[in-house]
């Protein structure tokens, strides 16, 4: 079922609902008001009929009189009859004639009781009420009808009623279907829209309309979504294409190595030669194929990385083992600033091996770009951050180039004499923004570098 047909059935069945209630909330008043009016004017009536009994003799012949002027009078009232008993429960007067009249002395007893009494039988509505004449004798006077007039018009309002809640049932059908429509055109346009962007124009935006209401949010949160998406197949373009280049240059290598030994007889020596440049030529290409892993790792941000308690200062000893045992000359100095008294300070919660990656090749470009091949790294802390700061004395960066150095394969032009491929820094950043903290940089060419990482601690 559409969204438009739920909506128009929805809208309709609330109207239906009000109208429904307003409709017995009308009738049901309506019904009060016409018993109550009635019942009143059956009490006028008998009041009026007893006080005429009064200012007349009480004879058989007055008595017909009073049917008389009561059959001409009150019939046009829908009076159907009025009687009067009194404290013995017999009959004084009847509006009309008759062989025998009925009536309950429990009825009678009642008024006298109560003093006024409205009830209702299948067809008329009845009243009790007491009457005392000027010798204080008391009467039971009772008056019965049928309000046919009344219930006419009860029936023309029930009729009415009935017929305006078709109508406005119809009419909230219709109006509904097209309200609903109307009001959905706009997602109904962003539809078309979106089936026509592609892998190939992802540029494309959606209309945003008005900018205000919940469907142009929506548009221009999907116009972001557009736009991250954009970025993240340019940046795997990116990737294909500069890993493609860097791969190229080493295989490369290899190839034209292999091509001019094989051209002429060559010595042992030569031999051995060739092989001991091709051998440092695999090495790069694995150097190079382990940084590209580590980016494209670093690139998928896996909802599922475990992440577990670690101490950074342990991580710290054993990056500053790693990069000594691969090159003996460098010199790597790591000490606190202040000591801590908990260790949950310099615990961060993280993944072990993704950090030690990160402080690995923080100090190990630390000690290639700097003449004395040594690095030095602080630790410090406060009640919230543990701070982990890697200096050198090299090369530093130059400050045009400070807000590019995190770039996939960027590199500065005064590193282009050292070895490497503009890897590590990129997958650092992307590592420390999974444990949601923070690297940054401060350098002055010709000075050194401190790269600085900021991790939240336990």
């Amino acid at each position: 079922m559409q969204i438009r047909t739920k909506i128009a059935i929805q809208f309709t069945i609330i109207i239906a609902v009000i109208l429904i209630i307003f409709s017995l909330a009308i009738y049901y008043t309506s019904e009060n008001f016409r018993k109550q009016e009635f019942y009143n004017r059956l009490n006028d009536r008998a009041v009026l009929t007893a006080g005429l009994l009064k200012e007349l003799k009480i004879t058989e012949k007055d008595k017909k009189k009073l049917r008389d002027v009561n059959r001409t009078f009150l019939t046009k009232l829908n009076i159907e009859k009025v009687l009067m008993f009194n404290k013995k429960d017999e009959l004084v007067y009847a509006s009309y004639e008759a062989d025998s009249i009925l009536f309950s002395p429990d009825f009678l007893n009642q008024v006298r009781k109560q003093r006024y009494v409205e009830t209702s039988d299948w067809e008329n509505q009845v009243i009790g009420t007491m009457y005392t004449d000027d010798i204080k004798e008391p009467y039971v006077v009772v008056a019965s009808a049928s309000d046919t007039y009344g219930k006419e018009k009860l029936k023309n309002i029930r009729n009415t009623l009935i017929i305006s809640f078709l109508i406005g049932i119809f009419l909230t059908v219709f109006l509904g279907i097209i309200f609903a429509g109307q009001s959905l055109k706009p997602i109904a346009d962003i539809n078309k829209e979106i089936t026509n962007i592609t892998a190939y124009n992802l540029k494309q935006k959606l209309n945003t309309g008005n900018n205000k209401d919940e469907i142009a949010q929506l548009a221009i949160n999907f116009n972001q979504m557009l736009e991250r998406l954009e970025k993240s197949f340019e940046l795997q373009k990116s990737f294909v294409s500069n890993a493609s280049h860097e791969l190229r240059t080493p295989l490369a290598a290899i190839k034209s190595e292999i091509q001019i030994a094989l051209e002429n007889n060559r010595s042992i020596d030569e031999y051995k030669s060739i092989l001991r440049s091709l051998l440092t030529d695999n090495q790069r290409l694995i150097q190079l194929t382990n940084g590209l892993l580590q980016l494209a790792k670093s690139e998928n941000r896996d909802n599922s990385l475990v992440l577990k308690p670690t101490r950074i200062d342990e991580l710290l000893f054993k990056a500053q083992e790693e990069v000594s045992s691969q090159n003996t000359e460098y010199n790597i100095l790591i000490d606190f600033d202040d000591i801590p008294d908990d260790d949950e300070w310099v615990t961060v919660n993280g993944n072990e091996a993704l950090l030690l990656t990160v402080f690995t090749n923080l100090i190990d470009n630390a000690c290639k770009y700097s003449s004395e091949h040594q690095a030095e790294v602080k630790i410090r802390f406060n009640n919230k951050l543990c701070i982990v700061a890697v200096k050198d004395n090299g090369i530093g960066i130059p400050t045009s180039e400070l807000s590019k150095i995190f770039e996939p394969f960027y590199r500065t032009q005064n590193a282009s004499k050292f070895r490497g491929h503009g890897i590590g820094l990129s997958v650092c950043r992307r590592i420390i923004d999974m444990h949601q903290g923070k690297i940054e940089v401060q350098s002055e060419e010709g000075k050194g570098s401190v790269f600085e990482v900021t991790l939240p601690h336990l």
